[in-house]
């Protein structure tokens, strides 16, 4: 299989359609067919329209930020494209994965966003076509397509990107694609087990519900025509009940009110008639004067008592003095006693302030406080005046005194009338205002009668609202459950009258609803519903045994996958590590390089033991490490590497990938650009020696590249920034060459 053509129209800077035939050599090798042309003139965007037609979703793969940057923009001589378009054709001439002669992959954008593929001009999906190309031996994301910046993009991933990379060289797609749809439908036949079975649940006890409910429908006629007399006593009793007691409240209602109404009429001409009396009740003139005489009174024998205590202190300072001096207590002893009253003072501030206070503590402070007030006191006290043979006082603070004396007396006989007069004022007016005494406690009487009609309004009103609601819920049950007998209440009260309901009435009523309500659901076509319900139970059951043998065969195919893929990977892995060293060795002339797998880390238990995996049960190897030392140098690791060493490395592992599982076709896009004039021809030979298994298309800037190729295309540009292709076969020319000897 090899590419044979490729269409182009409206894709980047290809607006108008464009056509590269990929044709065989004379020798019928698949060849090298090489793009050239200036920077910028659009060579790879041929690679991306490869990429871009074989499902490519990254647009930084691209070159792009939106989906519309692979649509034509236009120019100032060229309007935009309203779509992009790339149609490739794979020629299948060996046949050996599909029995078809050529298969034509198309993709198609439109402005809008809608997004269209095709296979040999039929829509399809884009599983579709990975599946295809998967199958084909073509990889979409690896080494069939090797753009700008992605020539060492084997050598920069890790070791579990290096290993989906080698998967899809070794040509482990499609089996992974087939395995990763086995375990979809694994996953799908899970789920459908899962509800199949959670179906099956629900209908079983429903069968089971049925069976028994058929068995039971011959009792509906006694347990409604018990319900219906039974119905007709309890609805019949409870309403007589009801009717009777909203009579009752209401007349006790309308007397209690029109007590109210008549007490509160009495209430208020009391009212009236004490309001009169108040404001005919004389002026309180006499008691006021009265009242301002005795305070004045009282005042000034309050200040005759100042001055008289006033003069005892003179009296008491003039005997003091008369007295012989004494010798007073040293002031430093003074100061000493002071200080320490004052420290227990602060000892018992703290301890009374604290949140939890230690009374043995306050009462041993307070008993040193009496202690020491008690011996400054003592300290302080001078001796007993001597007895002298005459002690005379001032004759003026005498005369004073007695004249003091005598105006408090007078005073105090004055407040005594005044209280007097006082008194029998009080007496006269109690007497005066008996009466209205009396109106005021018969109006207080009148008020609590009020009050107690206004009481028992209020529990009237009560109990009719509680009346009313257990009516209105009678009515809801009624019309729920019987709405025929709302018409008939008459005859239901005689009926509630004569028969008395038995108190358990409600209950059997309940549960007859409850046996209809059950039986009613399945009457009119229970055995119909039984006989699909058990049809439906059957098959259900026939889908979880189909649903459990898939899901068994699927595992069986899973697991001879997980065999082939192993078998395959490390056969093609023994392979490509050969020919990595061999063609490393070609590139460098010596060295060394190797491909090194990189096994799973141990599981381990909470203990930190490592768990044991049985055979059947490896994983196999997680990733691949890289390992190049050119000759002359010791180091291992590929970063150490320079650019062109990088270069060549990526170049010897792209050619081993070649040779172990060949590509149909391989587009290289200027991963030739760092090499030197000398591994650019190494390069170039080891292409050509390729050729014969591989197709290869090369975007390319060296001579020695194009002097390996059959076919050369030309990308140019033209002022109005639409590339246009010319084409030239080497077969041709060396001809024309020949025929001009």
């Amino acid at each position: 299989m090899y590419l044979k053509r490729l269409e182009l129209q409206g894709f980047k800077t290809f607006a108008q359609k464009t056509v590269l035939e990929f044709v065989l050599d004379k020798s019928g090798r698949r060849g090298v067919t090489s793009v050239v042309g200036p920077n910028g003139s659009g060579k790879s965007n041929i690679a991306d329209a490869i990429r871009w037609v074989m499902g490519e979703q990254s647009l930084k793969l691209l070159r792009g930020k939106k989906s519309e940057d692979v649509i034509f923009s236009g120019s100032d001589r060229k309007v935009r494209s309203g779509f992009a378009e790339v149609a490739m054709t794979l020629e299948n001439d060996d046949q050996k994965e599909m029995d078809v002669a050529e298969i034509c992959v198309t993709r198609r954008l439109y402005r809008d966003g809608n997004s269209e593929y095709e296979v040999n001009r039929k829509a399809a999906r884009l599983q579709d076509v990975q599946l295809l190309l998967a199958q084909a031996g073509v990889g979409q994301r690896t080494y069939s397509v090797i753009g700008q910046g992605m020539v060492d993009h084997v050598l920069v991933s890790s070791p579990a990107e290096r290993k989906e990379f080698f998967d899809e060289a070794f040509g482990l797609r499609p089996f992974q694609l087939k395995r990763q749809s086995a375990m979809n439908k694994i996953e799908a036949s899970k789920e459908n087990l899962a509800q199949t079975e959670m179906l099956l649940r629900e209908i079983e006890p429903r069968l089971a519900s049925l069976e028994k409910q058929a068995k039971r429908l011959q009792e509906r006629g006694r347990i409604e025509e018990e319900l219906q007399s039974l119905e007709r006593s309890f609805y019949g009793s409870q309403w007589h009940e009801i009717a009777r007691g909203l009579e009752n409240v209401r007349r006790q209602l309308d007397a209690a009110q029109k007590e109210q109404e008549t007490r509160e009429a009495e209430a208020r001409s009391m009212m009236k008639e004490s309001e009169a009396l108040e404001k005919e009740a004389p002026v309180q003139e006499g008691f006021q004067e009265i009242r301002k005489k005795l305070d004045a009174l009282r005042v000034e024998r309050g200040e005759i008592r100042e001055k008289q205590l006033r003069l005892e202190t003179k009296r008491a300072i003039a005997a003091v003095r008369a007295e012989k001096p004494w010798s007073p207590l040293p002031l430093s002893k003074i100061i000493e006693s002071v200080d320490a009253l004052h420290a227990k003072h602060e000892e018992l501030d703290q301890v009374l302030t604290a949140s939890s206070p230690d009374w043995d503590r306050v009462r041993g402070i307070v008993r040193d406080l009496r202690e020491l007030s008690k011996g400054l006191v003592s300290k302080l006290q001078r001796p007993a005046p001597e007895p002298e043979k005459e002690q005379v006082g001032d004759p003026e603070i005498e005369k004073e005194f007695l004249a003091i004396a005598g105006t408090l007396a007078i005073l105090t006989e004055s407040i005594s009338s005044a209280e007097a007069e006082l008194e029998a004022w009080n007496r006269r007016e109690q007497e005066e205002r008996k009466h209205v005494f009396a109106l005021q406690h018969r109006l207080n009487q009148k008020q609590h009668e009020v009050q107690e009609a206004e009481r028992r309004a209020s529990l009237a009103s009560v109990e009719l609202a509680r009346l009313e609601t257990r009516r209105d819920g009678f009515f809801t049950d009624l019309r729920q459950h019987a709405p025929q007998l709302e018409t008939d209440l008459d005859a239901l009260i005689g009926t509630g009258v004569s028969n008395p309901v038995n108190p358990d009435v409600g209950g059997r009523i309940q549960r007859l609803r409850s046996q209809l309500e059950w039986i009613g659901g399945i009457d009119p076509e229970v055995a119909k519903e039984h006989e699909e319900t058990k049809t439906r139970h059957d098959f259900l059951s026939k889908q979880i045994e189909d649903l459990r043998a898939g899901i068994s065969g699927l595992e069986i195919v899973i697991k001879e996958l997980d065999d082939t893929i192993k078998t395959r990977g490390l056969t093609a892995f023994s392979t490509l590590n050969r020919e990595f060293t061999r063609f490393f060795t070609k590139l460098f002339q010596g060295g060394e390089a190797q491909l090194i797998e990189v096994e799973p880390e141990p599981e381990v238990d909470e203990q930190g033991n490592v768990i044991e995996v049985e055979e059947g049960e490896a994983k196999g190897f997680v990733g691949i490490e890289i390992q190049a030392t050119p000759p002359g140098k010791r180091f291992k690791s590929i970063g150490l590497l320079s650019g062109g060493e990088r270069a060549l490395t990526s170049i010897a592992l792209i050619c081993a990938i070649m040779a172990t599982n060949p590509s149909p076709f391989v587009v290289l896009d200027e991963v030739d650009a760092a090499l030197d004039e000398a591994n650019s021809r190494k390069f170039a030979e080891i292409v050509a020696s390729l050729a014969d298994k591989t197709q290869f298309i090369v975007v390319t800037h060296n001579r020695a590249t194009m002097a390996q190729a059959n076919v050369l295309y030309g990308v140019t540009m033209g002022q109005d920034g639409v590339s246009q292709l010319l084409s030239v076969k080497l077969e041709d020319v060396e001809k024309l060459r020949e025929g001009r000897k």
